[in-house]
């Protein structure tokens, strides 16, 4: 059983919203994904250095930097900058500057907030490689 743990895809979820956290931790291991969320806490660049997950689901939001600061040392620090991000927002003006940056913060996937939970999971099984 703990051999089959470990080879489930990682998804590392970052959020302000506990209750948001909440709800894509257990949609996402109902269907067989390993999951790690947190809000936006100064160590939670050097958590996902250490875990390296496949996929990370990264919230931009109005008047809060910490989106934007985080995606900034993920493309910098070198253990990081292959990480592929679902960058999701509630204002699409967010999303469409992810999508300008994409040359500088890599080629990602983005949602607008809210979402179907089915284009959440199309977009960590496109950029995981899964079918």
């Amino acid at each position: 059983m703990e051999e089959r743990n470990q080879q489930r895809t990682h998804v590392f979820a970052i959020n302000s919203s506990v209750e948001f956290l909440n709800v894509v931790r257990e949609l996402l291991q109902e269907e067989g994904y390993a999951v790690t969320t947190t809000n936006y806490v100064p160590d939670t660049f050097e958590g996902i250095a250490a875990l390296h997950p496949d996929v990370l689901v990264v919230d931009v939001a109005v008047g809060q930097q910490a989106g934007w600061e985080l995606l900034e040392r993920l493309h910098q620090g070198a253990e990081t900058r292959g990480i592929p991000v679902v960058v999701i927002s509630t204002d699409p003006q967010l999303l469409d500057r992810a999508r300008d940056q994409a040359a500088r913060y890599g080629q990602h996937r983005y949602l607008e907030k809210p979402f179907a939970f089915d284009a959440l999971l199309a977009a960590v099984r496109e950029l995981t490689g899964e079918p």
